[in-house]
């Protein structure tokens, strides 16, 4: 049963609309690419492990992207709660040759090009989420196992490996290693600890991204973005938006600009920036479409603060 199912990553998005936004000749553009690339890699392959474990019968509960409360970090990429046990998955999509080395601990990767990488060893994350893990079911008199496995999703990656650690599994290795479990003589219910679990979840995103990079906000392009033709050129015509590039209508085109505001500038705004977002003169028009999608923080009539909540 999935509890909590796949969702791109807050980077993910973000860069998505940075990118759309940023103008190419920006000297920062290409490090964002790359960024955009790697996330939506990492995205993928956490999405197909998903979609793979979703065809098991066995007995579990599901969740994706997990944060918890805990004396260590915890953001685990995959969770799996069965009657045998805990399973934290941390995933790893990475093409290539990846040596895994002990002393000291690093993920190497070296490219088809000979490029060489080194990254931090994933057995350092999984190892501090299996503590968190615990301490977070101590603070709830839950005891069950709690096992830990790195997952590559795909076998376009060839794995060397120095000495012994924590499982390294491909995809098609998840469904006979949750068989394999040993049985659990604790008993706990699964539906209390998907239920604690859910109690406790935490949100965390590097919003606004024009401060996390240091990016100067007259950098971003306003205007609305035809879903069509990708132009900024949607206008205000009576109760819709109107492209002049290609002629493509939108009722809720101004919904996605509010959100690219929300990631990358601030998570308030006033009549007067969202006229400058949208490109419209009419203050009665910018007071409407933010009544209908905010809520009023405070402020005169006149310099009224808007908090933009995450829009759908």
């Amino acid at each position: 049963m999935i509890v909590k199912p796949f969702s791109p990553s807050p980077f993910t998005l973000g860069l998505e609309a940075l990118l759309a936004r940023l103008h190419p000749a920006h000297p920062q553009f290409p490090k964002f690419e790359q960024e955009l690339k790697r996330q939506q890699a990492g995205d993928f392959g956490e999405q197909y492990i998903m979609n793979e474990l979703q065809t098991l019968s066995t007995d579990f509960q599901l969740f994706h992207n997990v944060i918890l409360p805990s004396v260590f970090a915890v953001q685990i990429d995959i969770l799996i709660v069965t009657p045998n046990g805990i399973i934290i998955l941390e995933i790893k999509n990475i093409k290539g040759t990846v040596l895994l080395k002990n002393n000291p601990r690093q993920l190497v990767r070296t490219t088809e090009t000979g490029e060489v990488t080194v990254f931090t060893h994933p057995e350092i994350q999984l190892e501090q989420y299996i503590q968190g893990m615990k301490h977070f079911l101590q603070q709830h008199n839950i005891t069950i196992p709690i096992y830990g496995a790195i997952v590559f999703p795909f076998n376009n990656v060839q794995i060397q490996r120095e000495g012994e650690g924590l499982p390294i599994l491909m995809a098609k290795d998840l469904p006979m290693y949750i068989h394999t479990l040993p049985l659990c003589t604790e008993s706990t219910s699964i539906q209390n600890i998907t239920s604690k679990i859910m109690k406790n979840i935490k949100t965390k995103t590097p919003y606004p991204l024009c401060r996390y990079y240091n990016i100067d906000i007259n950098s971003i392009q306003m205007g609305i973005r035809c879903e069509k033709c990708l132009h900024y050129s949607m206008t205000r015509q009576k109760r819709t938006w109107h492209c002049a590039n290609c002629q493509h209508t939108c009722v809720r085109a101004h919904i996605q600009a509010l959100r690219d505001y929300y990631m990358l500038i601030g998570n308030t705004i006033t009549n007067k920036q969202c006229r400058q977002l949208l490109n419209i003169e009419n203050t009665h028009l910018a007071k409407r479409i933010l009544q209908a999608s905010c809520k009023v923080r405070g402020g005169s009539t006149k310099n009224r603060i808007y908090t933009l909540p995450e829009l759908p």
